[in-house]
């Protein structure tokens, strides 16, 4: 398989279903595309507060459906399509240990989300190293009025404006990749900065080893009184540093499966648990 391929897979594959991320620097060729269908779950009984202490909440669970799409307009501008069209989520009932009293019968919510649309152009190549920019708003598709705070989206439109940077390493079958931008957020919800960074590695020209960290920072120019919904799902002024293992392994045909697992070595305005995410992936 030619490297320009390995490469476009692994980091289109590599994307976590539960949120939005980057696919990297690398642009689809013309007329070619990348189309992904994805799951993403989270199960959390700890939450990360605003000082970074993590204390435990009633269990909050997050099942995410979501469809990726990249086409490449030209060999340097793609359309990029986040569409996270399912989002059920759930908090368990609360019952005293002594008493046995329920102080709280649970609550859940089954909406599509927040979705995120974009281009992203190719600025230069120089030998194996390539850089571009990309471009995605943030369309409030999901719901931010839920009672129980089980918010499906934010309520706000968002742009997010970055440059990447990714080398690959050929003839040998692995790249690295950075990138950083900046978050504009409204309605009362801080800005951000967003960085990240990842490594793969591509064993027998089939499967794809990755190792990943993003972060976010807030400006913390916001309205500190905007929260963003239960368990900060969609949550002002988060912080946090997360790593990511993953393995993608193409089958035939452009048909490829994908599963991962994060979590996060700190954390403000966030749940504190494992994100998992799996895929089945076709490149035409």
């Amino acid at each position: 398989m030619p490297m320009y391929r390995i490469i476009g897979f692994v980091l289109l594959a590599s994307l976590v279903a539960s949120v939005p991320a980057s696919a990297g620097p690398w642009t689809q060729r013309k007329g070619q595309g990348f189309y992904k269908f994805g799951f993403g779950f989270v199960r959390a009984t700890n939450y990360f507060e605003p000082d970074g202490t993590r204390i435990a909440i009633p269990t909050l669970s997050d099942y995410t459906f979501s469809l990726y799409g990249e086409y490449g307009v030209s060999d340097r501008l793609t359309a990029v399509a986040y569409i996270p069209f399912l989002q059920r989520l759930t908090l368990n009932r609360q019952i005293g240990r002594e008493t046995g009293a329920v102080f709280f019968d649970g609550a859940a919510t089954t909406r599509v989300a927040d979705a995120d649309v974009g281009i992203r152009l190719g600025l230069f190549q120089i030998g194996n190293t390539v850089a571009s920019a990309s471009l995605m708003a943030g369309l409030p598709l999901g719901d931010h009025t839920q009672p129980n705070g089980l918010y499906t989206g934010d309520g706000e439109f968002n742009q997010y404006l970055s440059v990447g940077i990714g080398h690959s390493f050929y003839p040998a079958p692995a790249y690295v990749a950075v990138q950083a931008g900046m978050n504009n957020r409204t309605k009362g919800f801080s800005d951000e900065f967003r960085y990240d960074a990842e490594a793969g590695y591509t064993v027998a020209g089939r499967l794809t080893l990755i190792a990943k960290l993003r972060g976010l920072e807030p400006l913390r120019n916001g309205d500190a009184a905007t929260t963003g919904g239960t368990g900060g799902l969609y949550g002002n002024n988060q912080r946090y540093l997360v790593y990511a293992f993953e393995a993608a392994v193409a089958i035939r045909g452009g048909v490829g499966f994908s599963a991962s697992v994060e979590g996060a070595t700190r954390g403000q305005n966030i749940l504190s648990a494992p994100a998992y995410s799996a895929g089945i992936f076709l490149r035409r």
